[in-house]
């Protein structure tokens, strides 16, 4: 299940109209499908565990990366609504779009990598690992 709602979605600034929908009645069930996609997507990126955990911060990360993924995809389907509309001559809508969409993107992929390190669970940001190495030929 989301972690967001249709509402949360349409508090980032997203109306019907930008996606040719006539009413409220039509709308929430189009975000809702959205949300859905996007947050089965992301539970599969960071696993199913961290998706549904209940604690802070883990939660918080989750869903506002769950939120930046539902706005970047919103971004693309009305970037593909306006390649198709003939109300920009120089696309500048779509192109503030476009840098709109990467800025959501860059985020959910900070706060995934945030989750999937752990980080996002504990807060210590502890991260390790083992290098071996020798100057000897024989044991490269």
């Amino acid at each position: 299940m989301a972690k967001n709602t249709a509402a949360e979605i349409v508090d980032l600034g997203f109306t019907k109209e930008m996606f040719g929908i006539k009413s409220d009645i039509e709308f929430t069930p189009f975000l809702d499908k959205v949300l859905a996609i996007q947050g089965g997507l992301l539970s599969g990126r960071i696993g199913a565990a961290s998706y549904a955990s209940a604690t802070s911060p883990a939660q918080d990360y989750v869903k506002q990366a769950e939120a930046c993924v539902v706005a970047a995809e919103l971004c693309r389907r009305r970037i593909l609504r306006l390649a198709t509309e003939s109300k920009t001559e120089d696309g500048t809508d779509a192109k503030k779009l476009r840098t709109t969409r990467k800025e959501f993107i860059e985020e959910a992929e900070a706060l995934i990598v945030k989750i999937n390190a752990g980080t996002a669970t504990d807060g210590s940001g502890f991260a390790s690992g083992v290098s071996v190495s020798s100057h000897f030929a024989e044991d490269a």
